[in-house]
């Protein structure tokens, strides 16, 4: 979290993570057209369209006394060519989406995706919080969610939401929902401090 007293702003990076194709740069993209700035994201993609190393932009929302809270949300690549750039994209992230494709003869990509996210917040030394868009989940034969959680070594603590990010399916919601952990994860260690 970065707090800026000369312009009234906190800020907080957010970064929608997970394997290649399961959907992170769909979602951010109906997230920001749902919320009427999709000319507020850019993405850096290849010659095929797809993302080679992040897609970027920030949401901002006013809060009381003429502050307001910005929410930087970026999108790390998932494929396998692109993997350095991806500790680059999770510098000093306050938040994780975890985007994983419910696609069942995909669970070794999300449990791999899985594994290197797990290592990179055990790395950060500070509570990151993260929650889940199973997605795709209009597909034939998802994986169930109680399925995913114990093939995948998910935690009971991170909350998983079935999502369909072409038409916005619990997009919304779990972004609110890491927002608002992403926002006490920041604020509650300081105060304990003082």
């Amino acid at each position: 979290m970065i707090v800026d007293y000369g312009n009234r702003n906190i800020g907080l990076k957010i970064v929608f993570f997970g394997p290649a194709m399961s959907g992170k740069t769909t979602s951010v993209r109906w997230l920001f057209k749902a919320l009427g700035c999709p000319d507020r994201l850019s993405s850096i993609e290849n010659t095929l369209g797809r993302t080679m190393f992040c897609d970027y932009g920030t949401l901002s929302i006013p809060i009381s006394s003429g502050w307001s809270i910005s929410a930087h949300v970026w999108t790390a690549t998932g494929q396998d060519f692109y993997r350095a750039t991806r500790d680059v994209v999770m510098t000093g992230t306050d938040g994780v989406v975890f985007v994983a494709d419910s696609q069942r003869h995909l669970l070794d990509d999300n449990i791999a995706s899985w594994n290197e996210l797990v290592d990179m917040i055990d790395s950060a030394e500070r509570i990151v919080p993260v929650v889940i868009l199973l997605n795709k989940y209009d597909m034939p034969n998802p994986i169930g969610e109680q399925e995913f959680r114990s093939s995948v070594k998910i935690p009971l603590a991170v909350p998983i939401f079935p999502s369909v990010a072409r038409n916005g399916t619990n997009i919304l919601e779990a972004f609110q929902m890491l927002f608002q952990n992403a926002i006490r994860a920041s604020i509650l260690p300081q105060a304990s401090v003082d």
